[in-house]
């Protein structure tokens, strides 16, 4: 699914007691999702973490582990909140789904956004094979198949096609945002979901195969 901004990280612990290794996390995730990891150098992660370059190597091992592990957090963070959140606002797959939906369009309106994280440090690896693509490409999927399961649990005739339609959309939403600098998209792509939605469950009820011709045996 598209990252959402609920929080920022802290290190999970108060600045008087953070870490060294949360030190140099918290300013990767700052400055890294402000600024692209590419554009960041170590001397500007070490001076604000605060943090000698031995500690950043014995933790992470150089700077592309620590954008490993930046990322990696931040899809966990990003993961259990979004979850909780759906969970205390909806109860059935169908507001389930479309929760999701609301939820992006509130962390957009924030003004903090630059974008999905995992989608800009995908485009920011040379190779797909790099571990920062992978962990993108892994969070991403996750979030697909959080969205069939709902999509499952609702009886839809092709819960994993309607995850691609939207997981599409919520993309769309947050390039859109960070694009145009207008969070507007999301309030859209919302609609467009519903009525995806409602199309899939209305075949689920007649017993249609809403497939996309394009994918369909």
């Amino acid at each position: 699914m598209c990252e959402i901004v609920l929080a920022r990280y802290d290190g999970g612990m108060t600045a008087t007691k953070i870490s060294p290794r949360d030190r140099l996390l918290k300013a990767a995730d700052d400055l890294f999702f402000k600024e692209g990891i590419r554009a960041v150098g170590i001397n500007r992660i070490l001076d604000e973490a605060q943090t000698p370059i031995m500690t950043l190597y014995r933790h992470f091992g150089s700077k592309d582990g620590l954008a490993a592990a930046y990322l990696e957090r931040r899809g966990e963070r990003n993961a259990e909140e979004v979850a909780n959140e759906v969970a205390r606002r909806a109860s059935s797959p169908r507001e389930k789904m479309l929760a999701t939906f609301d939820i992006i369009a509130e962390g957009l309106e924030k003004g903090e956004f630059r974008g999905c994280a995992f989608i800009n440090a995908t485009v920011e690896m040379a190779s797909p094979d790099h571990e920062v693509a992978k962990i993108a490409r892994r969070y991403k999927e996750a979030g697909r198949q959080w969205l069939a399961e709902f999509a499952a649990e609702a009886g839809v005739p092709d819960p994993a096609g309607l995850a691609i339609q939207l997981t599409v959309l919520l993309d769309g939403a947050a390039a859109a945002a960070a694009l145009y600098q207008d969070s507007s998209g999301a309030t859209y792509a919302r609609s467009a979901a519903e009525a995806l939605v409602d199309a899939a469950l209305a075949a689920a009820s007649t017993g249609d195969d809403v497939r996309d011709p394009a994918v369909a045996d």
